[in-house]
């Protein structure tokens, strides 16, 4: 092969390779999935021990906006009992001088753990679209009438059931960060009650509060509220049966409690 046609067919495999490259380089780069995490805290009394547990869940976000579950754990959250709270039937019943105080683990830091270090989380998050569901029942004969009967205090999030004891007619009273919402009332029953509150986004930053009970739909006072609600990642104390602002005390039964803020934290 002579000289000439070496250095032509170097010439056509430089071409080749450099449009190889070229076509390489031009291509966009694949997008980088959003990765997030949120959390939610439970209580329940099976076996008649209480359960509190810390949830958390990382996942994350699809080109398509689909949001896919990658990890998820549950944290033992250690409460200490505060005067003589009785666990019988798998329920908790205060008596309106007792509580819990529970001690829950920074979500930041767990996360971190849950990852191996590669999602760091900030220290808050908004709240996408707060809820909590419950099962209780009211002292309808409270030792401590015309309290706000608080059965669920964070700093940032709290729910308050306060019963008028003589017309036995009772209320959902509930705070995420600054927005507050308070449903119509209804009768407290011997039997108890499932209920349920969930803010419900229908603008950017606007939210309608929805209250049931008994699958009994009540009004809310008022009937929108403004975010965003920032709510804390770190570590924090939460009550049960008690308000450390208001120094009033829950009176009445407990038997399950879900606070899930659908607080997402991106990193």
């Amino acid at each position: 092969m002579s000289r000439k046609q070496v250095r032509w067919q170097f010439a056509v495999l430089f071409a080749v390779l450099m449009g190889v490259f070229l076509f390489v380089v031009a291509q966009p780069a694949a997008a980088v999935p959003q990765r997030w995490a949120r959390w939610k805290i439970e209580t329940a009394f099976p076996n008649n021990q209480m359960e509190t547990v810390l949830g958390i869940q990382v996942g994350h976000t699809t080109q398509s906006g689909q949001q896919i579950v990658d990890q998820q754990q549950s944290f033992a959250v250690p409460c200490t009992a505060v005067g003589n709270p009785v666990i019988q039937n798998n329920k908790v019943t205060l008596d309106g001088n007792d509580y819990f105080s529970c001690a829950v683990p920074s979500i930041k830091d767990n996360v971190a753990l849950m990852t191996n270090g590669t999602l760091i989380i900030p220290d808050t998050c908004p709240a996408k679209r707060p809820y909590l569901t419950g099962t209780l029942s009211l002292d309808n004969t409270p030792i401590n009438p015309n309290t706000d009967n608080p059965l669920f205090y964070r700093s940032d999030i709290q729910l308050n059931i306060p019963l008028n004891e003589a017309t036995q007619q009772a209320k959902l009273v509930t705070t995420f960060a600054q927005a507050a919402a308070t449903s119509g009332n209804f009768t407290s029953l011997p039997a108890g009650h499932s209920i349920m509150a969930v803010y419900n986004r229908t603008q950017s930053n606007i939210f309608a509060p929805a209250f049931t009970v008994n699958t009994l739909s009540l009004t809310s006072t008022p009937a929108t509220v403004t975010g965003p609600f920032i709510l804390s990642n770190l570590a924090s104390t939460v009550y049960i049966g008690y308000s450390p602002t208001l120094g009033e005390f829950y009176e009445g039964t407990l038997t399950t409690l879900l606070v899930d803020p659908v607080c997402t934290g991106s990193g």
